[in-house]
């Protein structure tokens, strides 16, 4: 059984989850590279997706931007290789 249909989490929750209009939500989207999938008339993102999106939200709760998050997120991925 696939269980990552069960880890599918609703786009249309995020605007609750954080707080935030549907446009900044699709920005961080955007930013982050995460494309939604849809099932029937409903988009869902991954449990992986939500991490990231969860980790810019704290990041730019503490004061800094999407462009430093991308960057330091970069950096560690370089370090990685």
């Amino acid at each position: 059984m696939d269980t990552e249909k069960f880890d599918l989490i609703p786009v249309a929750s995020l605007c609750d989850r954080y707080k935030l209009s549907k446009s900044v939500i699709s920005k961080r989207m955007k930013d982050l590279a995460i494309r939604s999938q849809r099932i029937g008339i409903h988009a869902y993102i991954t449990s992986q997706q939500l991490h990231m999106l969860d980790a810019l939200h704290e990041f730019i709760q503490g004061g800094g931007s999407t462009a430093e998050f991308l960057y330091f997120c970069n950096d560690d991925l370089q370090d990685d290789l």
